[in-house]
């Protein structure tokens, strides 16, 4: 039989089943089968394989993890995980979008992570602020982003360093996507509000037209030439103008509260 391995013959694996372990996107059958087979096929094995072999629930597994398995802080761990929820968690459900973003959101440390997958990050977990109630838009940007994880698996683990070497090039092609989407986004709402501005100015300047139109016939009508009519009927116009003013500031306020 073959010497028996050590734990530090497995990088980042072990780290990640219990991570894995602990967000309930690995069971512990799966992880007991690994260390099974390693017993099978070394004549002395390693007692961290045993004690795995052993342990009776996910709680004990994971304190056995704990016991034999140092954080690396290595960000490969954390998109390993990720690419577990591509390939294990129901994310072409619309229905069930709401918790993988929420699974997403509790995962720690991501500040290993680039700022651009941190941010990414973030929304999802506060989905109801970024998406809410557009659930099918959550589902593809959830399914879109996940997938630049999805080569890495559970049983490709001696090649997770070159497969990283690929994700970061993805992650920058996505970003530079994203970046794009941003930012005619951005210029489509500055459009808008500026049609919005000019759309409001147009009114003001309405009323204003209006109020002064009635104030010119007020004097066709009434004045008779005399001087103090006509300081009368500038002071009468001057509150009308002002009066109007007032009321349409009024009406815009009251329609924010409504709109909220």
């Amino acid at each position: 039989m073959a010497p028996s391995p050590q734990v530090q013959d497995f990088p980042l694996l072990p780290e990640v089943f219990r991570e894995g372990l602990t967000l309930g996107l690995i069971s512990r059958e799966e992880v007991v089968l690994w260390a099974d087979r390693i017993i099978a096929e070394t004549d002395e094995p390693d007692y961290f394989f045993i004690e795995v072999s052993l342990s009776h629930d996910v709680n004990g597994l994971i304190e056995v993890l704990n016991k034999y398995v140092k954080p690396t802080y290595n960000p490969i761990c954390d998109r390993v995980l990720l690419g577990l929820v591509y390939h294990r968690q129901p994310i072409d459900d619309v229905e069930e979008v709401e918790k993988v973003a929420t699974m997403i959101g509790f995962m720690s440390s991501w500040d290993r992570l680039t700022s651009f997958e941190d941010n990414t990050i973030y929304e999802f977990g506060d989905y109801y602020l970024f998406y809410y109630p557009d659930l099918k838009l959550l589902q593809a940007e959830l399914r879109n982003f996940l997938a630049i994880y999805k080569a890495f698996t559970l049983e490709n683990y001696t090649q997770w360093v070159d497969i990283n070497l690929q994700v970061l090039q993805l992650l920058k092609e996505e970003e530079i996507r994203v970046n794009a989407v941003n930012a005619s986004f951005r210029k489509a709402c500055a459009k808008k509000e500026k049609k919005r501005k000019l759309k409001l100015y147009l009114k003001k300047a309405g009323v204003l037209v209006l109020l002064l139109a009635f104030f010119i016939l007020m004097i066709a009508l009434f004045d008779d030439g005399a001087t103090k009519h006509f300081t009368w009927y500038f002071i009468l116009g001057y509150f009308c103008v002002r009066a109007g003013y007032e009321w349409w500031k009024r009406r815009k306020k009251i329609m924010k509260y409504v709109r909220w």
